[in-house]
């Protein structure tokens, strides 16, 4: 095993030093250069790469911002994560600026709801459908492709989504009023509040959670305890914190865009891994890398040993400039 981590590592940090971590691209990124996959159980096709809502927000001006989106479209990427919350709603009415005159119509547009956000503490459907509102005047547009509740913590947010007026009464009375297509949720930190979620008897489209090359905060168990059930219930996965969070790390050069993406869609059911992007030439980076081949199972394997023999996201190395990776979150 010593033998092959040696071997496995010398091959990765070749790699890193020939890719950028996620900065200008050495190639030129095609249209057509971003795979597809499947949307859970839906016949739906989505960008295995996603562009980050809060990150776009963070762009030096809300023209740069509509300049990053579109490039990214036109690369391919066509996955838009959002949220209710991102600095205070800049971050959609950056997006919805950015997808006016006809570019909505290109995307598969995503944003969260904040049950949990100081104006709307108890988690419930009212307060949840206010927020839908102003996400969707925010964004320009009719109707959202995928709403999901934000940020699933722990039991008691569980129960409370569940409970009568919850939040999840929300989502189906979105889906009815033919606001919102396709529903789902997030987590951070917590895989049994996750399966939780999957096990209260709700029909989720989908799922947000850590998919980690790194494996940052709980990623290792989330892909070993989460994805199974996600997989049973054909509940579509979507990735983040690819790198560690809201900085950018890459553990001394062993983890960069393209390990980042390999491994994350080394799962079959990962759809998509979001990444958040807040520099133009970023984008075309992102498209590279999200076509290159993914990890075999045997290569996870391997390289979850060469980041353990590294000291893990507990050790990596975070460069200072801004970034995330999760879309928005600001954890590191």
């Amino acid at each position: 095993m010593q033998t092959t981590r040696r071997s496995f590592l010398k091959s990765v940090a070749g790699a890193a030093g020939a890719f950028p971590l996620l900065g200008a691209a050495s190639e030129s990124a095609r249209p057509d250069s971003v795979p597809k996959r499947k949307f859970g159980r839906h016949d739906e096709m989505v960008s295995v790469v996603g562009l980050g809502g809060l990150t776009l927000g963070q762009a030096s001006s809300i023209d740069e911002a509509r300049r990053i989106a579109r490039h990214a479209i036109e690369l391919g990427i066509t996955f838009f994560d959002n949220s209710w919350d991102y600095h205070g709603g800049r971050a959609e009415e950056w997006m919805g600026y950015a997808l006016k005159d006809g570019w909505r119509d290109k995307v598969f547009l995503m944003t969260k709801v904040c049950t949990h956000s100081k104006p709307f503490p108890d988690g419930g459907r009212d307060g949840a459908m206010r927020m839908l509102e102003d996400s969707l005047r925010r964004l320009g547009t009719d109707h959202l492709d995928l709403w999901m509740i934000h940020q699933i913590e722990n039991v008691g947010e569980v129960e409370r989504a569940y409970g009568p007026g919850g939040v999840i009464e929300a989502l189906e009375l979105a889906k009815k009023q033919g606001k919102v297509r396709y529903t789902g949720f997030t987590g951070h930190t917590d895989p049994e509040a996750h399966v939780k979620m999957l096990e209260g008897g709700y029909a989720f489209d989908a799922s947000l959670m850590p998919v980690s090359a790194l494996g940052a905060l709980s990623s290792r168990r989330f892909e070993e305890i989460v994805m199974p059930e996600l997989l049973k219930r054909d509940v579509a996965t979507i990735g983040m914190k690819g790198f560690g969070g809201s900085k950018r790390a890459h553990l001394h050069g062993l983890v960069n865009a393209t390990t980042v993406l390999r491994y994350s869609l080394s799962y079959p059911q990962v759809c998509t891994h979001l990444i958040g992007m807040d520099k133009y030439e970023q984008t075309a980076a992102a498209a590279l890398a999200s076509a290159k081949t993914p990890m075999s199972p045997k290569e996870r394997d391997e390289f979850q040993v060469a980041v353990a023999a590294r000291g893990g996201a507990e050790y990596a190395v975070y460069l200072r400039e801004g970034y995330s990776d999760c879309g928005g979150c600001a954890q590191a």
